[in-house]
């Protein structure tokens, strides 16, 4: 009963770990804002749906399946592409930009499409 109790927590930790980065954001996000006189960016608004919808979303998915963890540089693309809002929308609410954004945006697809060329050449 023990084994198959840590088995079940050791299953779902990456979920676990993906919840907990979703909320950080979520909560970030929040007091940022509030600290920021009024002005707000849709860019750190939603944040937290990068971590929400490609990490915890999508592992869980692949847990229920048995079809495994999320490889590595999937990780680094969803938290290229959440780094990359959360410079956006730092940037917006100082009114200002910049084109590194994009480049966090373009290498966290990268990163994503080659995490799926991961999951489905796995032996």
């Amino acid at each position: 009963m023990t084994l198959s109790t840590s088995v079940t927590e050791h299953k779902y930790k990456e979920v676990i770990v993906w919840s907990g980065i979703t909320a950080f954001t979520i909560i970030f996000a929040a007091v940022y804002e509030h600290f920021s006189f009024g002005v707000y960016s849709n860019a750190m608004i939603f944040m937290f749906v990068f971590p929400l919808v490609l990490g915890t979303l999508t592992s869980l998915i692949l847990t229920i399946k048995g079809w495994g963890s999320l490889p590595r540089l999937w990780n680094d693309g969803v938290l290229a592409l959440t780094l990359g809002s959360l410079l956006t929308g730092v940037l917006e609410i100082y009114g200002t930009d910049s084109m590194l954004t994009i480049l966090f945006m373009l290498a966290g697809f990268v990163l994503l499409g080659l995490g799926v060329l991961q999951i489905v050449f796995r032996k």
